[in-house]
């Protein structure tokens, strides 16, 4: 009987070890550039999901690279979740990959001098466009102004 324990308690760690991820498709950058539907949650009456819906479907890149905004919270790669700071104009976000429930990256926009969607918004096409370059564009660097 112990011995039937221990081969089943041998072949889970087995089990366990040979479905582990590579930790290269688990970093942040390989779940956007994986993405291909966001869901967006909206904690604020001064920002509506619609809205940023919205603000997500005007940026051709996102259709470009076929990333679509969904309805449907379980179809969703990314999840964008939008709060505004108390007695500010500060909209603190978060993009979290569902699957997984990892924090891919965050920030906040302040809502004076443009829309919070659209600032919402560019701020996504730049991480998803940061995650979508080729390795090679990524290790070339700016030649300096000195």
């Amino acid at each position: 009987m112990l011995r039937r324990a221990l081969f089943v308690v041998f072949c889970a760690a087995i089990a366990a070890g040979m479905t582990q991820n590579n930790p290269e498709e688990t970093s942040n950058r390989a779940l956007l550039a994986k993405a291909r539907k966001i869901f967006v949650v909206s904690h604020t009456i001064y920002a509506r999901k619609e809205e940023l819906e919205k603000g997500l479907l005007k940026r051709k890149e996102l259709e470009e690279w076929g990333i679509q905004v969904t309805n449907n919270r379980t179809d969703a790669d990314l999840i964008l979740t939008v709060k505004r700071a108390a007695f500010q104009n500060n909209f603190p976000y978060t993009v979290t990959d569902r699957a997984t429930g990892t924090v891919v990256f965050g920030g906040e926009v302040n809502s004076l001098l443009g829309t919070v969607p659209g600032k919402i918004a560019a701020a996504i096409v730049k991480k998803l466009k940061a995650a979508r370059e080729p390795k090679s564009a990524r290790e070339k660097k700016p030649p300096s102004s000195s």
